[in-house]
């Protein structure tokens, strides 16, 4: 209802807006287009969700960004200077509506830890992160656990241990049957944050674990495969000057081909050949197969730019087209290192029974990395994405790569 309540609100003001200052019904129509894409926005980045510290400087940012954006659109297409000053007041009443809604919705959720070591630790740093809960630490044994819980007024109790004895197993169940939500350690990092723990699972967990529709799902597959036509269409015919752009710049900067192709592996691991603009000097791997690193001395000043913006990226629309490659989905790796990574990190074969993507859910959770550490952290993301997939999920992604893009803040 709240969320009703918001975007109802929001809407309610943009037609006022539109009103004050007179526009065309032409202009309007355009406008109310792109209000919807807003809203959609502020939906896929959880700015409806209002359980947040009242003011969030990354909630401002992302609203001011997400308006910004499309009404910067909406005036390229009419030309009104008044839309500046428009996007100005609407964005303040967004800003000024969310400080009011959450300085009534908003309450702190205690929450403890019931477990040590490894794990304990993992879910210590990650609630560091988590908006609207106070952790209070839990040291003592099992028996002083329902009382800690009651006195704390404990919201939520997670579990930093795989398994549990029979005693604790009958303890916290009577804590979760007062009123106290439990949740263990492989849902936590699933459903908070959004990641599949491969040190921690087996194939017992691999067998009972649900979703994985993408696998067997003719519907599903059918449905991306039309996304990733359509998206790969739209994308390369709307970006197509700046691939121009792009190929005048890279054959003026350094010798070489403008178009680098490299064999990859692909779904069921099966090698195909991936397109990029060069990034790097002819030269690069004259030494042999190297990872990429950050500030790679290789990389050229174009080249580091168009890695930032994902320029470089662009002619993968055409490995999409084809069928090699989706939209989204992991990202494509070299055998000689998914060889050496196999070895080191469980279940890294599991990312190839999808097609790899030209963006992905890894991509954009996970920060720059060049290290067997790096690709395991960004295996677990990918096991999410596999596990969890949707069309929703698709385009969550695609807002997330569209943010990386436009603050430049890609590898």
């Amino acid at each position: 209802m709240l969320k009703l309540f918001y975007s109802g609100f929001l809407v309610v003001v943009f037609s006022m807006l539109i009103n004050l200052f007179s526009l065309t019904s032409e202009i309007s129509l355009i406008g109310f287009i792109l209000l919807s894409f807003i809203l959609l926005g502020i939906y896929l980045f959880d700015l409806m969700n209002f359980d947040t510290p009242k003011y969030s400087l990354k909630n401002y940012s992302t609203v001011i960004a997400l308006n910004t954006f499309f009404f910067s659109i909406w005036y390229l297409i009419s030309w009104d200077f008044w839309l500046i000053v428009f996007c100005v007041l609407f964005t303040s009443i967004n800003i000024f509506l969310r400080d009011i809604i959450n300085i009534f919705v908003y309450r702190i959720k205690p929450v403890t830890i019931y477990g040590s070591g490894e794990l304990k630790s993992n879910l210590e740093k990650s609630l560091k992160k988590l908006e609207g809960y106070q952790y209070i630490n839990f040291k003592d044994e099992i028996e002083k656990l329902e009382l800690f819980v009651e006195e704390k007024e404990i919201k939520l109790l997670l579990l930093g241990e795989i398994k549990l004895e029979e005693k604790e197993i009958e303890k916290i169940l009577k804590i979760k049957l007062k009123n106290t939500r439990v949740m263990g350690y492989l849902d936590y990092m699933l459903e908070v944050e959004n990641k599949i723990e491969v040190s921690h699972i087996n194939e017992e967990w691999l067998l009972n674990a649900y979703g994985f529709e993408i696998l067997r799902s003719k519907f599903q597959n059918r449905l991306k495969r039309i996304f990733d036509i359509v998206m790969s269409l739209g994308i390369g015919l709307s970006t197509f000057p700046v691939m121009i752009i792009a190929a005048i710049v890279v054959k003026l900067e350094s010798p070489g081909p403008i178009i680098y192709s490299q064999a990859r592996v692909g779904e069921n691991e099966k090698e195909f050949l991936v397109y990029k603009f060069r990034s790097m000097s002819v030269d690069a791997e004259k030494d042999g197969a190297k990872w990429a690193q950050k500030n790679d001395p290789r990389v050229t000043k174009f080249g580091n730019f168009m890695r930032k913006t994902r320029i470089d990226e662009l002619p993968q629309l055409f490995n999409v087209i084809k069928g090699d490659m989706s939209f989204i989905g992991p990202r494509p790796e070299r055998m000689v290192f998914i060889k050496e990574l196999e070895k080191k990190i469980p279940y890294y074969g599991l990312r190839h029974m999808i097609k790899p993507g030209l963006t992905g859910w890894a991509q954009v959770m996970y920060p720059y990395g060049a290290t067997v550490e790096d690709a395991k952290n960004k295996l677990e993301y990918d096991l999410y994405y596999i596990k969890c997939y949707n069309l929703y999920l698709d385009i969550i992604i695609l807002f997330k790569t569209l943010k990386t893009v436009l603050f430049g803040k890609g590898r």
